[in-house]
């Protein structure tokens, strides 16, 4: 059942799987270089990421869709240069 999750997640969202198969390489150089405490924390990272993947889409499968939707609506530029109330008072000025 995870693994379908995650497979379905995946395919969708590409870049998340990058970053998991990019971990998964990184063990296997370690394990190459006969690094086994290096392999362990590598593959309990590797883990925990799929873990918090499976339970987000698990709980609503379109949670980054409406992430990457608020990301994009928000204008820091706007905020910072918006007028707000009573700027334009001349009073305030001096």
């Amino acid at each position: 059942m995870m693994i379908d999750t995650l497979t379905a997640f995946y395919t969708v969202h590409y870049n998340f799987g990058i970053l998991a198969v990019f971990m998964l390489l990184i063990a296997i150089y370690l394990a190459s270089k006969k690094n086994g405490k290096g392999v362990v924390v590598m593959l309990c990272i590797l883990l925990v990421y799929n873990l918090i993947l499976y339970n987000k889409t698990k709980h609503d499968p379109k949670w980054y869709d409406k992430t990457e939707a608020k990301i994009k609506a928000y204008d820091p530029v706007k905020d910072a240069w918006d007028k707000k109330e009573g700027d334009d008072d001349p009073d305030k000025r001096k």
